[in-house]
């Protein structure tokens, strides 16, 4: 079976298309008390999950706050409740919206790091290419953000709040080396659901089992991953850059990926998140600093003989016939691209395909992420393709060629 990267149909700003990914999950759980890899709950507060919450041990570590060793099992006194975890992570996760110039509206969902520089993490393909970006907490507080910087090659992005709601409180980061099969996971997060406005969308609790470590996944439209936790905890559209978090209230993953079936539903136990063990150097070393040197400037899908069609049936198939009578049988197609960036000074678009980075053909986001990792920033970057969209929305294919600096920082 294809799996689908949550890039492709997570993001929506139309009432029929929030209705149509939803799933209905039966909510129980197995004889043995632990969480069936289906429970689905809005969870309310415990008694007192703050006290449960600063039971579990941890350091400082240039400002974030990391879990130290426990002792193997659930019994230790640090294990919280479902209801804890929920209200643990209440504090530090939220919804993102954002807006692309074409007023495309996406959403998704990020978790503070360190409320006291401001920062969060999400997933890369929530953020890039968009403008005018917030974050909702549960509670209803709201501010702006901006992007630090993004990498579309581990899909990881640090946002930035242009000022952190009193509410927030940065999660503790736990060591995905220390999950096995079999250990309960939490998954949090803003899909969406039957209330068709984002806006009104409430903080969701999903729990399962894990069923293995260390999986590497190749989605297609997406990067490859090289160490995810592939798990039972639902993860819906709207999820992407979510915590997933362990037993303790500690992340030990980014919520990024589901294995869709060929009827378009979630494969049973086949939920993937992005390990902590492997994502904390690339947000801490990099990503915090503004550095994200694969980061080339746009967001792109991959396109695919028949692509347009699907998004445009009146216009899509002539434009899809022009493409294969030219040959074209691949490419990137430029959804959006980062205000200021040098890609867009140099004349890079929404509406282009590019078929070449540095005279090599690139059709997929494993190709440009094995190309953009070649390039050393301030080093010249050489991108070929085709003018597919103009500015009054009419389909044309006429070629181009840009060069521009490769960025370092952001």
């Amino acid at each position: 079976m294809a799996m689908q990267p949550h890039q492709k149909n997570h993001l929506s700003g139309s009432p029929a298309a929030w209705l149509a990914v939803i799933v209905l999950v039966v909510t129980g759980c197995a004889g043995n008390g632990t969480p069936n890899q289906n429970q689905t709950s809005e969870a309310s507060h415990a008694a007192n999950p703050t006290a449960a919450a600063t039971d579990v041990p941890h350091h400082s570590e240039g400002g974030l706050k990391v879990g130290d060793p426990l002792p193997q099992g659930d019994a230790h006194p640090a294990t919280l409740t479902p209801q804890e975890v929920y209200a643990v992570g209440e504090k530090s996760v939220f919804a993102i919206e954002g807006r692309r110039a074409d007023d495309f509206v996406g959403t998704g969902t990020g978790w503070v790091i360190d409320e006291a520089s401001g920062n969060a993490v999400t997933n890369a393909h929530v953020v890039q290419g968009m403008t005018a970006i917030s974050g909702r907490f549960n509670n209803g507080d709201k501010a702006s953000l901006h992007v630090v910087a993004a990498d579309p090659c581990t899909d990881l992005a640090v946002v930035h709040f242009s000022a952190m709601p009193e509410v927030a409180e940065s999660l503790i980061l736990g060591k995905s080396a220390d999950v096995k099969p079999g250990d309960s996971v939490t998954v949090l997060g803003f899909p969406g659901t039957l209330t068709n406005n984002p806006s009104e969308q409430k903080l969701i609790i999903t729990a399962g089992l894990v069923n293995a470590t260390k999986v590497p996944a190749r989605p297609q439209g997406a990067p490859e991953f090289k160490d995810t936790i592939q798990h039972g905890a639902t993860i819906n559209y709207g999820n992407s850059g979510g915590p997933l978090l362990d037993h303790h209230g500690r992340v030990i993953g980014i919520n990024t990926l589901t294995n869709f079936g060929s009827q378009n539903a979630p494969a049973q136990g086949q939920f993937y998140s992005i390990s902590i063990d492997s994502a904390k150097t690339e947000i801490v070393e990099k990503l915090m600093k503004g550095q994200s040197q694969n980061d080339l400037g746009w967001a792109a899908d991959e396109y695919y003989p028949g692509y347009f069609s699907t998004l445009d049936q009146a216009r899509g198939p002539a434009l899809d016939a022009r493409l294969a009578s030219q040959g074209i049988k691949g490419g990137l197609y430029v959804k959006a691209v980062a205000p200021g960036s040098e890609a867009q000074k140099a004349g890079i678009s929404a509406g282009m395909l590019i078929t070449k980075i540095q005279s090599t053909s690139t059709s997929t986001i494993a190709e440009m992420c094995a190309i953009a990792q070649s390039i050393l920033p301030g080093t010249a970057v050489e991108v070929d393709g085709l003018h597919l969209l103009a500015s009054n929305g009419e389909h044309f294919s006429t070629s181009f060629h840009v060069t521009f600096t490769a960025p370092g920082k952001h």
